[in-house]
């Protein structure tokens, strides 16, 4: 009657009467219940402390704390509440019994003792209780398989929006790509053009400057401030052709402070009215090797931040400039740095400041504190970048409430100045030999021919790349020295450089273009081209390099 994989259980059997524990004992034991056995109330909650019985055969009757009691606590309990509890009574009064029922109890077994009706009330509260467990037990994997796949789920719709965040963010860079593309692509094409207006308007204005005429003169005055805003525009064009990476600047010896005001008044026109500019300039003590046009953006990255942290409060900017030695030690604290003279540029501003934890990521790539449209991220980290490729770096002090100042350290050098050349020196260098010019604009070729012969040269000059390479098949021995445009129609400057190369391979080839790169260094040098200038070129410069080049020829 019992089912066989009873003797795995246990069974309580809690009652004061000695006789009835003994025949119950007698009864099971020949089943295999494992069996634990309690004399009044208070033992049997102590035992349940310890193990957890599947079923409880309980006397209602006994001293102290009957049955119902008992069970009131059991199923007060929340590990033995579950436990089916069948009361053992000779109470026959049905009150009594829904007494019972109604806290908790599973059954009853009638007293005196029935052996059928206790295995067969055993058997049906045994057989319950192990549906009971499978049950539990099935509910428990199923919650957890749904809290598993839950998981699951939530780390896959996790993952996806990532992968769209990550798409969206690809899909803006690769749109902000083919935009840089565009203007990449229409800087090349201005440069080229603009630069050959401004190679005509530098040259000619340095042509007269040359010419003997008092310094004080108007005329001497306008051709300078001619030549400054000719210059200038220069600057901007090399400005455009790095932003879009379509140049390499060499590095030259500057002074900080033409840069500085170079970038002041660059930001004049559009500087907030609600903003004071202070400049606070010491004598600079000597030069620093730098890009010119990386220096100027690293200038321009601060202070924009600085307007940009004081917008809508207003407040003061102030650039400042001087020099400051670093021995040993204190240049040992930064790890590209050397000890030595460093000029020093400040940029500060009185703006809400930042918090520790800010100030510690400024100069990482893509953190801004500012919002969507306001920054890219790349503004400070790209300044700091540019001030640790020069050999220095810069230092930052911010407080909240306080405003904050950008300290850019830059190695000195005692050097001489490089700069516009305005025309002072009004002698041309000399020089001899026979000179081919080849460039589309014919403006160029003719001031070229004016410069070269008057400093001494025989000059040949043309406007079509063909036509020039017709001229040198004929008279290949004629010619000292090629100058050619690079960007021309039909045949262009490296191709020329290449046939004329093929017909005498020994003639100097000077290059001009006004899109100075690496790769068209190297493409120039494979090529066999000698060297390269970079438009607008001054004219001093111009007979100074073939000078240089017919010497070592």
């Amino acid at each position: 009657m019992i089912p066989p994989h009873a003797s795995k259980s246990l069974i309580m059997i809690v009652d004061d009467e000695a006789e009835n524990i003994a025949f119950l004992e007698e009864l099971l034991d020949q089943f295999g219940f494992n069996l634990v056995v309690a004399s009044n109330g208070k033992e049997t909650l102590r035992l349940l402390q310890d193990a957890l019985p599947d079923i409880i055969l309980l006397d209602v009757l006994m001293p102290e704390m009957d049955g119902f009691e008992v069970c009131r606590q059991i199923k007060a309990n929340r590990k033995t509440k579950d436990i089916p509890i069948l009361f053992m009574t000779a109470l026959t009064d049905p009150v009594n019994k829904v007494t019972g029922l109604e806290l908790g109890g599973s059954d009853y077994i009638t007293k005196p003792f029935q052996k059928e009706e206790v295995l067969t009330r055993l058997k049906t509260h045994f057989v319950m209780r192990q549906l009971q467990l499978q049950l539990q037990k099935a509910r428990q994997t199923l919650d957890d398989e749904v809290s598993f796949r839950t998981r699951e789920l939530t780390k896959s719709n996790e993952q996806l929006k990532k992968e769209l965040i990550e798409q969206k963010r690809m899909e803006k860079i690769f749109k902000q790509a083919q935009k840089m593309e565009a203007i990449s692509t229409l800087s090349r094409g201005i440069a080229h053009d603009f630069n050959n207006i401004l190679s005509i308007i530098l040259g000619y204005c340095d042509l007269a400057a040359m010419e003997k005429m008092p310094k004080s003169s108007t005329i001497g005055i306008s051709l300078e401030k001619i030549h400054s805003a000719a210059f200038r525009a220069k600057e901007l064009v090399q400005h455009l052709l790095t932003f879009c990476r379509e140049t390499d600047q060499e590095r030259t010896h500057i002074r900080i402070t033409p840069v500085l005001n170079s970038v002041i008044n660059f930001m004049k026109p559009d500087f907030p009215p609600s903003m004071e500019l202070k400049m606070d300039l010491k004598e600079e003590t000597g030069t620093v090797l730098a890009d010119t046009a990386k220096i100027q953006q690293l200038l321009l990255n601060l202070c924009r931040n600085a307007v940009q942290a004081m917008a809508g409060t207003g407040g003061k900017l102030t650039i400042g400039l001087d020099s400051i030695f670093l021995d040993s030690e204190q240049a040992s604290v930064y790890p590209n740095m050397a000890s030595g003279h460093y000029a020093r540029i400040r940029v500060q501003d009185t703006g809400p400041g930042m918090d520790p934890e800010i100030l510690e990521r400024i100069f990482d790539p893509y953190f801004t504190t500012k919002e969507p449209k306001e920054g890219t991220g790349l503004g400070l980290a790209v300044a700091f970048g540019i001030a640790v490729s020069h050999g220095g770096t810069i230092l930052v002090e911010s407080l909240p409430g306080k405003g904050s100042s950008f300290d850019v350290l830059l190695p000195l050098r005692q050097t001489g100045q490089d700069g516009p050349d305005t025309g002072q020196d009004r002698d041309l260098p000399r020089g001899t030999g026979h000179v081919m010019i080849v460039d589309d604009e014919e403006s160029l070729v003719e001031f070229g021919k004016i410069v070269l012969e008057r400093a001494g040269y025989t000059v040949e000059g043309y406007a079509s790349g063909t036509e020039a390479l017709e001229a040198f098949e004929q008279h290949p021995q004629a010619y000292d020295l090629i100058v050619t445009d690079h960007i021309m129609p039909k045949l262009q400057g490296l191709d020329l450089a290449r046939k004329i190369l093929q017909i005498r391979h020994n003639i100097p080839v000077l290059l001009c273009t006004g899109t100075k790169s690496e790769p068209l260094i190297a493409l120039a040098k494979a090529a066999g081209i000698i060297d390269i200038l970079q438009k607008p070129i001054p004219m001093k410069t111009l007979v100074k390099t073939i000078n240089r080049l017919l010497e070592k020829h």
